[in-house]
């Protein structure tokens, strides 16, 4: 089966280890299957950390491009309404200080929303793709996120991009 974007055609599958996924999954930009969930959740203004070439469309997010300078254990001194992160936390060599320090820009009443790779998708995993430093389950970010304090923290299953997100609220 083949699908066209952005005026070019690509084939709708391939193949990693026997298993049939997306081809758009080889491509980047996890980000764009989230966007409309992700708005509602982030407004205002807040940080978009590991936006780089696919930032946050959304108004009044501030890209933090970790491949153009930007470091995600030093946001600027700002407060904001969220932080938002897709597919960057797996990246990360101290992912639960980035979290405490995420946690330290959102001002109460906001949120982090994370964006993540599901551990279904054998590709990701970190012995697969060295880029990966850590493979997340749901529960494991729910409960990594209640013990630093977040409250009233959504998760959700693996969507059809092999993801799945999670929101905390700062109270």
């Amino acid at each position: 089966m083949i699908y066209e974007y952005k005026g070019k055609q690509y084939p709708a599958v391939y193949e990693y280890r026997g298993k049939q996924y997306p081809d758009y999954l080889k491509r980047g930009n996890a980000c764009r299957f989230v966007v409309p969930f992700a708005q509602m959740f982030c407004r205002g203004l807040g940080y978009d950390v590991g936006a780089g070439r696919w930032p946050l469309p959304i108004t009044g997010a501030i890209p933090v491009d970790l491949d153009r300078g930007g470091d995600a254990m030093a946001l600027p001194d700002m407060q904001v309404n969220y932080v938002f992160s897709s597919h960057c936390l797996e990246h990360l060599p101290d992912y639960v200080g980035a979290l405490e320090h995420w946690k330290t820009r959102i001002i109460k009443g906001g949120c982090l929303f994370l964006y993540l790779p599901h551990p279904d998708m054998e590709y990701w995993l970190p012995q697969n793709n060295r880029k990966h430093l850590h493979v997340f389950e749901p529960y494991q970010i729910e409960n990594c996120l209640i013990d630093l304090g977040f409250e009233d923290v959504l998760v959700s299953e693996r969507d059809l991009a092999w993801s799945f997100a999670a929101v905390g609220f700062v109270r």
